[in-house]
């Protein structure tokens, strides 16, 4: 539904503005040897400001965006890095003191163990200072999957000396989760968004995304420091990344083995988890799981070049 929304509102916006912009911005690195390691990520933003017609319909003054940011690396052979965000808004009245706006977002991101994340929501912005500084509130209805193959470890007890007693927990078998839940949540998201000239050839951008559902508090920082060149469609760009999920995504569900169960528990032998069988199920996990969960923080920087056309 969401997908059939954007597409829908894109080819309605684009068959009849004049008036829209592109920008496109990536970096790469690379390393070979001892180590394979590459990386790419890829910034791309169809932007429309002024007035904007659907159909018979004129909006004045109205701003729209279709972002895609899309990060893929691999390390050794195996995948390493692979997350993608795809964020469409309409703002009214974009230059008032007071806009109102619709917004649509979905992504994923495997090293964060988010199979997809989907938002749709409406919201308003506040011009505290001008273009330099506003303020956003927007209330989302969002859908979440997470990942669950091949993540269940399942421990018995080894017999390392040989005496026919288990002494060392580890790991007998692996298997599936098997179909993980859907997350439904209404989630708030508030963002203050600093725009920030630094001269001729210097910009500077941060915004901070707060977004409470509950218990569940997602953060996304982002900051972009962009450098001009003699071409006025050539920029240089540095963008800086923090997110933070206070409930991530399971990493791992580790069980006691139905086919041979341990004498020793994960607090006897010391293996860490974050949540317990009581915790696992009140979080929509079931009760047999102890979980280890990813890390509730994430940093991401770049260096790149941004083309506009």
């Amino acid at each position: 539904m969401l997908y059939k929304i954007l597409i829908t509102l894109l080819l309605i916006t684009t068959s009849n503005a004049q008036n829209f912009k592109n920008q496109l911005s990536g970096g790469y690195s690379g390393r070979g040897g001892n180590t394979e390691y590459w990386y790419y990520n890829l910034n791309y933003a169809l932007t429309a400001n002024g007035d904007i017609n659907f159909g018979s319909l004129t909006l004045k003054d109205s701003e729209f965006l279709l972002s895609l940011d899309r990060n893929v690396s691999e390390y050794n052979g195996a995948p390493y890095y692979n997350d993608q965000t795809i964020v469409f808004k309409f703002d009214l009245w974009a230059n008032g003191t007071f806009s109102p706006f619709i917004i649509a977002e979905t992504a994923f991101d495997e090293a964060l163990g988010i199979k997809k994340r989907q938002n749709f929501g409406w919201g308003a912005k506040y011009r505290v200072l001008g273009d330099f500084l506003s303020v956003s509130a927007a209330f989302l209805s969002e859908k979440e999957e997470v990942f669950g193959k091949n993540n269940v470890y399942e421990y018995v007890d080894y017999d390392t000396n040989n005496d026919g007693v288990g002494d060392s927990l580890g790991v007998y078998a692996y298997s599936n989760y098997g179909d993980m839940p859907t997350f439904d949540y209404s989630r708030i998201s508030i963002r203050p968004k600093l725009k920030l000239p630094l001269g001729d050839n210097f910009y500077y951008q941060t915004e901070y995304y707060y977004k409470p559902a509950g218990d569940d508090v997602l953060t996304n920082w982002n900051n972009i420091f962009s450098i001009s060149t003699a071409e006025k469609w050539l920029k240089i760009e540095i963008r800086y990344n923090i997110k933070t999920d206070s409930k991530p995504a399971p990493k791992r569900f580790l069980a006691y083995s139905s086919t041979y169960p341990p004498s020793s528990t994960f607090d006897s032998a010391g293996i860490e988890y974050d949540r317990n069988t009581l915790q696992s199920s009140e979080d929509g996990f079931s009760d047999k799981y102890h979980i280890l969960d990813y890390r509730s923080s994430d940093e991401s920087f770049s260096i790149g070049v941004s083309f506009t056309f």
